[in-house]
């Protein structure tokens, strides 16, 4: 009996570090710690790929990915990270970003096309530092928009934007910034970026970048400010020495 219950644990855990913090939340569907890689850690497969130039660097938690301007990470859709997300029901996006202002006057954050029908995207706009969540409407529609002077040049900063049904809100560094009535957007969009090209781009840093489809309440957002991975909570997948260690310490192994 006693193989048998440390075949199991050692499979139960071997799963957990082979697939990251799947299942943990059920509404997180695309999670990018950057951590010399575009995966996505979530476990639903929503991997990104880099386009332009980029380099690792030291982010806010372990490595993250610096864009050069028009450089960006491209997510296609998925059965859990589809074209309608935005549309009608409860989203938040959650990133870490530390901008070099080295991008267009309007810097895509987050950004959904095709510029025909999508257009749920999340700006940062450098020259008043003010963070804008828009999408169409009955047209280009300016959804929901902070004051000036919310995000500083080379700074790290938690930025999130949230719909829950009733209301769209900006957190800065988790405090409300923003809050306005929901408004149910075209969606439709086909593919999703971090960070833009053309005559919207990003400069900087972006890291623990996460997709749920929930409203976080405020506690949640605060819990966020520590990384993605306590917020679950998650041990890190390097941690399965450490396991084992304690599987053995727990006298199974006797």
């Amino acid at each position: 009996m006693k193989i048998f219950i440390i075949i199991l644990a050692i499979t139960a855990w071997l799963m957990s570090a082979t697939l990251g913090i799947a299942g943990e939340d059920p509404d997180l569907v695309a999670y990018y710690p950057f951590e010399g890689n575009a995966e996505d850690a979530s476990g639903n497969g929503n991997d990104g790929e880099i386009d332009g130039g980029s380099k690792w660097v030291k982010g806010k938690f372990g490595d993250a990915i610096d864009l050069d301007a028009m450089a960006f990470v491209e997510l296609q859709i998925s059965d859990s990270l589809h074209g309608d997300i935005f549309k009608a029901d409860p989203f938040t996006i959650s990133a870490w970003i530390k901008p070099n202002f080295e991008g267009t006057t309007w810097e895509h954050i987050w950004r959904s096309l095709p510029s025909a029908s999508g257009h749920n995207t999340f700006f940062l706009n450098k020259d008043q530092g003010l963070l804008s969540w828009r999408g169409q409407v009955a047209g280009w529609t300016v959804l929901c928009q902070t004051d000036p002077g919310i995000v500083e040049k080379d700074q790290w900063m938690h930025v999130l934007v949230q719909g829950d049904g009733d209301k769209f809100r900006i957190y800065a560094d988790g405090e409300k910034v923003a809050e306005t009535d929901f408004q149910e957007t075209r969606g439709n969009n086909v593919t999703y970026r971090l960070g833009g090209t053309g005559g919207e781009t990003f400069a900087g840093t972006m890291d623990d970048v996460a997709v749920f489809t929930r409203a976080l309440d405020e506690d949640e957002i605060s819990l966020l400010l520590e990384g993605v991975e306590t917020f679950l909570p998650v041990e890190p997948r390097d941690k399965l020495a450490t396991r084992w260690g304690d599987i053995k310490r727990s006298g199974l192994t006797r």
